[in-house]
């Protein structure tokens, strides 16, 4: 391959609409798949292809246009019908839009490198050898698609896909070598990319923003001008009128602003679910189960940063429900179900979170064989097990090292699934909910924050001092007596629908002044971090707020329970608790887990 094209300009241009063309070809191979005959759509993947190949050739991109050639020789003739499309040709088209998108990504990273493309080269003309006459013609595109396809002028964010996953081999009459299958779950593929520094807006977004930087330019003129006339001794009566018109206008302004700040990094989540398609063909073929993937909401909005980290969380519950959850087609049969297993995969805003779920029709959360296998890995002791609840022996899944298989294979049974699925959720202050029926199915609700950088808070108040509470972490406050807590094992807990939960004194584990226990009545703020839950002793509740996080800087980073600060209106400096932290500090100083009452 050439070295890096020196037009910086050019070469960002030709990887945009690379890009933008390439974004929906794995939905529409899939798609084509199922519908062999639609010429238009198969029409569509050819054109994209033949452009990136016509652009690269251009820029002396040599791998990059000898992948997209054979490629595009195979596409044609499927185009002309001189080829049947069989899942088997289709493992090749996708391997080799895959190598395609880790072609791009090298450019991008200017990490240009030989990457071994022969083998895949090899099969497509394996394909076009065995399956099909030689074309008649050496040009395979018409005169009508010479040009490549202009790029989109309304912008999303750049996405560089990682290659391709699980594809399965193909018949030794059409391959000469395996095809590369994806990494076992908890691994990180070499291919996967990891530039996540651009973000394409909509133009119209960025108008909107100008406008609103106008409208707080007028405001400040004003508020410049009330200054001036209040110094020239304007009347105390008329100045308190109109500063309180520009305090509400001003105040007005700055949430739009802040609106229209916040949609510049909100992307569609549509850009995680594009990809499982794919997955869920190549792994249900792997496994020999029958699925069908349905994905809704795909519209929905959230901030850039909790774009990044669902991808591997939803990889994993995806791999887990395909594995786990579906059945074969003869025990589905034997179980007086259809043969083919249905996964729902979905994203809705509810006020200021996001609610994803996967569900599946498969044989739902076997408990018994949960907590046998919990009790065999020592992750619980029968003590522990005889007082937990049903909900509880779901949650035991995401114990690191915990797997129901008995032995390890490239999808699962190394317990990292689950955990890795814990993790990155906890990171984002998430919470995670399962919902199972043995022999029905389950379902994986995560509930995530919209943004990590200006979040709806609920400020407390503990002795005097003030905290802020995220929101999106909350699952309910409670106002109880002092005489309903009760004491296990020396923890403090209070009885909630048939399961006690936890308790930690605010005032106690931030070492301030404790009034909380002195009096006859308190509150209980109860906050979850993926599947475990924790009740915080508040004096007060002061009301909900929405507040931006300030860093506490390289020495109080690690200060425990503590994610950082918030300016309040008066000035001063009130601390944002960190849920996750908390219930890891409260489950080390009550050493009690979450269990049955």
């Amino acid at each position: 391959m050439s070295q890096l094209c020196e037009d910086k300009e050019l070469l960002e241009e030709f990887l945009a609409e690379a890009t933008d063309l390439l974004d929906n070809v794995d939905d529409d191979l899939i798609t084509l798949e199922k519908d062999p005959g639609n010429l238009e759509l198969l029409n569509r993947v050819f054109r994209a292809i033949h452009s990136v190949k016509g652009n690269a050739s251009f820029l002396d991109f040599e791998l990059l246009v000898a992948i997209t050639h054979k490629t595009e020789d195979v596409l044609n003739r499927l185009r002309k019908e001189e080829l049947l499309l069989t899942p088997e040709v289709m493992d090749v088209i996708m391997e080799a839009v895959g190598l395609v998108k880790v072609l791009l990504r090298d450019i991008k990273r200017e990490e240009i490198q030989d990457r071994p493309i022969e083998g895949t080269i090899t099969r497509l003309a394996e394909i076009l050898v065995a399956l099909a006459p030689p074309p008649s013609s050496s040009d395979p595109s018409p005169p009508d698609m010479e040009t490549g396809a202009p790029a989109p002028s309304v912008v999303r964010v750049v996405e560089t896909e990682s290659a391709p996953g699980f594809a399965p081999e193909l018949p030794k009459a059409v391959t000469s070598e395996p095809v590369r299958k994806a990494p076992p779950a908890g691994e990180t593929s070499p291919d996967e990319p990891t530039d996540k520094s651009t973000v394409r807006v909509d133009v119209k977004r960025i108008d909107d923003l100008i406008n609103q930087v106008g409208e707080l330019v007028l405001e400040r003129n004003r508020m410049l001008q009330l200054h001036t006339e209040y110094q020239n001794g304007l009347d105390n009566s008329a100045f308190d009128e109109e500063f309180a018109k520009l305090a509400k206008r001003i105040n007005f302004v700055t949430s739009e602003l802040q609106a229209q700040v916040l949609k510049m990094r909100l992307i569609p989540v549509g850009n995680v679910f594009k990809k499982f398609p794919r997955i869920v063909r190549n792994l249900s073929r792997d496994l020999g189960k029958l699925v069908n993937l349905q994905i809704f909401g795909e519209d929905t909005e959230l901030d850039r940063s909790v774009v990044d980290e669902i991808s591997d969380p939803l990889t994993h519950l995806i791999r887990n429900a395909l594995d786990h959850g579906l059945e074969l087609p003869d025990e589905r049969l034997a179980a007086g179900k259809q043969p083919g297993g249905t996964i729902v995969l979905s994203a809705r805003h509810e006020g200021n979170r996001i609610i994803i779920s996967l569900k599946d029709d498969g044989r739902g959360i076997d408990t018994e064989r949960v907590a046998a296998k919990a009790l065999e890995k020592g992750l619980i002791t029968q003590e522990q097990l005889a007082g937990i609840s049903q909900q509880e022996i779901f949650d035991l899944i995401f114990l690191p090292g915990f797997s129901t298989r008995d032995s390890a294979s490239d999808l699962s049974g190394r317990g990292v699934g689950m955990d890795v699925v814990r993790t990155n959720i906890k990171k984002l202050n998430g919470i995670i909910e399962i919902k199972s029926a043995k022999g029905t199915g389950s379902e994986f609700i995560l509930k995530l924050p919209l943004t990590l950088a200006i979040i709806q808070s609920l400020l407390v108040d503990v002795s005097g001092e003030t905290y802020s509470i995220p929101l999106s972490a909350i699952i309910e406050t409670l106002r109880v007596r002092q005489d309903e807590f009760h004491t296990i094992g020396g923890r403090k807990v209070l009885p909630q629908r048939h399961a006690a939960l936890p308790l930690l004194n605010l005032a106690q584990a931030f070492a301030v002044a404790d009034e909380v226990t002195d009096r006859e009545y308190c509150y209980v703020v109860v906050v979850g971090a993926a599947e475990k839950r924790l009740g915080l002793l508040v004096t007060r509740l002061l009301g909900q707020q929405e507040v931006a996080i300030k860093s506490l800087g390289a020495s109080l980073s690690n200060v425990p329970g503590i994610a950082g600060s918030t300016i309040m209106g008066d000035g001063r400096v009130a601390l944002i608790i960190d849920p996750a932290k908390l219930i890891e500090f409260g489950e080390v100083r009550g050493g009690l887990r979450h269990r049955h009452h």
